[in-house]
C-alpha cells in the first residue's frame, strides 16, 4: 500500500469511528526538519473548537509516521461491538 492510500484508509477510519462528532476529526500530516509528525485530531466543540490530539507518531519517513500512527489508531479502545458480533462472540461463531 502507498502513501496515499493509506492517508485515505486512515481517514476514512478517523471519520467513521468519530462520526457522531460536531466537528469532522481529521488527520494532520506536517513535515519536520527531519522527518514527519502525523496525528489524529478531533474537535470537542462545533466548528473546529477544542481541539484534541487522540493519537501521534513521529518518524524519518512519512510511510513511517503513517504506519506508526495507523497501528496507534488501532490499539486505542475498541468500538463498541454491534448486536450481531457480540451475538458472534457469545456463541463463538466467526
Amino acid at each position: 500500500m502507498n502513501d496515499v492510500q493509506l492517508i485515505d484508509k486512515l481517514t476514512q477510519a478517523i471519520t467513521y469511528r468519530f462520526r457522531d462528532d460536531k466537528t469532522s476529526p481529521g488527520l494532520v500530516v506536517s513535515a519536520l526538519k527531519k522527518g514527519y509528525y502525523c496525528s489524529v485530531v478531533r474537535y470537542s466543540e462545533a466548528f473546529a473548537k477544542g481541539k484534541v490530539v487522540v493519537c501521534k507518531a513521529k518518524s524519518d519517513s512519512l510511510t513511517g509516521a503513517l504506519t506508526s500512527l495507523a497501528g496507534r489508531f488501532l490499539d486505542m479502545a475498541p468500538v463498541p461491538m454491534d448486536p450481531i458480533q457480540e451475538l458472534r462472540s457469545v456463541i463463538g461463531n466467526k
